[in-house]
């Protein structure tokens, strides 16, 4: 039973005798206000015993972990794959962020958090954050469980509520959020994303998406074909309507009149200055 404090901790009475609990060793996590424990009787374990001295230090902090371990070993045996919870953020990582349910944590992958690709978890939740989340697996293999769960599971999948608005063969508009050597990604809203081959970014022959859009662009692309199975949105910039710009005309128009000059006269310089 606790019977005091000081500065250094609790004062506490065992069968008689006086006994000490250090701050570090009354709970789990900081507890800055030790008057709060006077008068309470609390399950305790040795941690010193030095009778000729008869200094007695105790621990609670250790039967706490004791207790706690053996709470998440009886609900480790109760969780299921598929199971919701409350879980609270204890970390964040550039991978992912790790969540508590009652004593038990998980990794919660970026992918995992929410439709959108490539996030940065850090703008998405903080320690200390409240979030509903699914079991997506439990490992029990190693001595240190791992369990794996999901926030996005748990919301609208923004793809299949796309399907109701994006028809192939119409023209939508999108914002370039990223280019590769194969083409043009392409915002089309709500995180749904779709991908302009660079095949179909113009109709002509280019190096680099970069010669024809560039990041952040707003363009007009029409919806080649939509694949459920694999997520996929085929998008095309030269088959839309409407998407260069008048003064563009004249420059494609002088390109198909260089061609042909160049099949009649050959590669070399055309006099005349023109090539």
């Amino acid at each position: 039973k606790c019977s005091g404090t000081n500065k250094g901790g609790l004062e506490m009475e065992v069968a008689g005798h006086k006994a000490f609990m250090p701050a570090g060793q009354v709970a789990i996590h900081h507890l800055p206000d030790l008057d709060i424990m006077i008068g309470q009787k609390m399950a305790c374990e040795v941690i010193e015993l030095d009778r000729r001295a008869n200094r007695i230090v105790l621990s609670r902090k250790k039967v706490l972990y004791a207790e706690r371990e053996a709470a998440k070993e009886e609900m480790l045996e109760t969780l299921n794959a598929g199971d919701t919870f409350d879980a609270t953020i204890t970390s964040v990582q550039p991978y992912g962020a790790f969540a508590d349910i009652g004593g038990i944590e998980g990794l919660i992958h970026k992918s995992e958090m929410t439709w959108e690709r490539d996030i940065d978890p850090s703008k998405f939740v903080k320690i200390g954050d409240i979030v509903k989340i699914q079991i997506l697996d439990i490992d029990l293999t190693n001595e240190q469980p791992k369990i794996a769960f999901g926030m996005k599971q748990l919301i609208e999948d923004p793809f299949v509520s796309s399907m109701a608005t994006i028809e192939v063969g119409e023209t939508v508009t999108g914002t370039v959020t990223r280019l590769a050597d194969f083409g043009a990604f392409v915002d089309l809203g709500s995180g749904t994303e779709g991908l302009v081959h660079i095949s179909e970014l113009a109709d002509h022959r280019i190096k680099s998406p970069k010669d024809v859009v560039k990041e952040q662009q707003v363009i007009t692309v029409k919806v080649l074909s939509v694949d459920p199975a694999t997520r996929r949105i085929a998008l095309s910039l030269k088959q839309a309507v409407g998407n260069y710009d008048s003064e563009d005309a004249p420059l494609r128009e002088e390109d198909n009149a260089m061609r042909k000059l160049r099949e009649k006269f050959g590669n070399g310089p055309l006099k005349g200055g023109i090539g």
